[in-house]
């Protein structure tokens, strides 16, 4: 039973990984990363508030 405890555990790791992984190539901003969202927004990898473009030091792209 150990065995289904381990696998649990990879598992659960696993898709943390691909989960961060997916987020793509962060942009830095006075030592923070934001990811880009599909609405153009940006967030930090643990979720919170969405973030403008300009606060994270970018121009708007149309």
């Amino acid at each position: 039973m150990e065995w289904i405890k381990v696998l649990a555990l990879v598992a659960m790791v696993y898709g943390i990984w691909a989960a961060y992984r997916s987020l793509g190539a962060p942009v830095l901003h006075e030592g923070s990363r934001y990811f880009r969202q599909p609405d153009g927004s940006f967030r930090r990898w643990y979720g919170g508030r969405r973030f403008s473009a300009s606060e994270v030091g970018m121009t708007e792209q149309g």
